[in-house]
């Protein structure tokens, strides 16, 4: 079987790779500035929803948007890449999670419902789509970076979980909140920035 992971990376596959960094960057920018921007807000106690509302919150909306367009990208490569039905899976946990980050972006918490859906959506399917391609690619480059934010991610949701409350000022919620987003968002960096193509780059020997 040839190698694929050594083929040089086309022009298409670096734009993929540029596009998908970038956008989940700029979500890393957007979620800096909204915490600078409102001090009026703690970091502490507040989930990030609440910075969505108010002033800068379109610019953190924008960045939600930005999340999902770099899951998007990434679950279009790991299906043009899928070997077994496991992959199937895989680029289908992905595609949830992003559309639960849309729901986000599209209905502030103040509409709970929707809002309430798409982040449950993306919070408890990316930990899940995190362990079956980790299970389904173990000798992937990033595969102990991968567990170590799977380990990571499923723990703050079940704090999230234990904690069972759904005031969006209780502290441990927050931070739990943020603890989980945080993990994602750098779990997106390091893959969109690691492989060139977007595509689990295998060990090689």
């Amino acid at each position: 079987m040839p190698d694929h992971n050594a083929m040089p990376a086309s022009l298409n596959d670096n734009l993929y790779r540029n596009v998908a960094f970038a956008s989940i960057l700029w979500f890393c920018l957007t979620f800096i500035v909204v915490h600078i921007v409102r001090d009026d807000l703690s970091l502490w106690r507040q989930t990030l929803s609440i910075y969505a509302v108010g002033p800068a919150g379109w610019l953190l909306t924008t960045g939600f948007y930005s999340v999902a367009i770099t899951q998007l990208l990434i679950a279009y490569r790991l299906f043009q890449w899928r070997q077994t039905a496991g992959d199937l899976l895989v680029v289908t946990l992905l595609v949830l999670a992003a559309v639960g980050t849309v729901l986000v972006a599209i209905f502030p918490y103040t509409i709970k419902t929707p809002h309430n859906i798409g982040a449950a959506m993306h919070l408890i399917l990316f930990p899940l789509f995190l362990w079956l391609h980790v299970w389904l690619h173990r000798h992937d480059v990033l595969w102990t970076f991968s567990v170590v934010m799977a380990a990571l991610s499923t723990a703050a949701l079940l704090l999230l979980i234990w904690n069972g409350e759904t005031d969006y000022n209780l502290g441990t919620s927050a931070m739990a909140q943020k603890a989980e987003i945080f993990v994602i968002a750098l779990w997106l960096l390091v893959y969109t920035w690691r492989s060139p193509t977007l595509r689990p780059v295998a060990r090689s020997g």
